[in-house]
């Protein structure tokens, strides 16, 4: 099975060539793309936040670490679509968009 660079890189490439700058900003974009899923995977296992109880017995909820990472993943995300110049139109991959 083709992993996530293949894939990206032949939609991309579908619609125009692509130079060394390009092909580099799709594999960092890939695992961007790799690593949004398994943070996705945790926080839909886990939920966005989580009980605290503190020193003094009060309780609380805290944001989830990894749904803060996965918040700050996809602005990266969506600043790597740009860069390569590319729109939703241009892949057949839904983790693109």
């Amino acid at each position: 099975m083709p992993n996530t660079y293949e894939i990206i890189l032949t939609d991309v490439g579908r619609t125009r060539s692509l130079d060394e700058n390009s092909r580099q900003l799709i594999f960092t974009l890939s695992k961007i793309i790799d690593e949004e899923k398994t943070l996705q995977d945790i926080v839909d296992r886990e939920g966005m936040t989580y009980p605290v109880t503190g020193d003094k017995g009060q309780n609380y909820i805290k944001v989830r670490p990894e749904y803060d990472q996965l918040q700050k993943l996809r602005d990266k995300k969506r600043a790597y679509i740009a860069a390569i110049g590319v729109s939703e139109g241009d892949v057949m991959n839904s983790d693109f968009s």
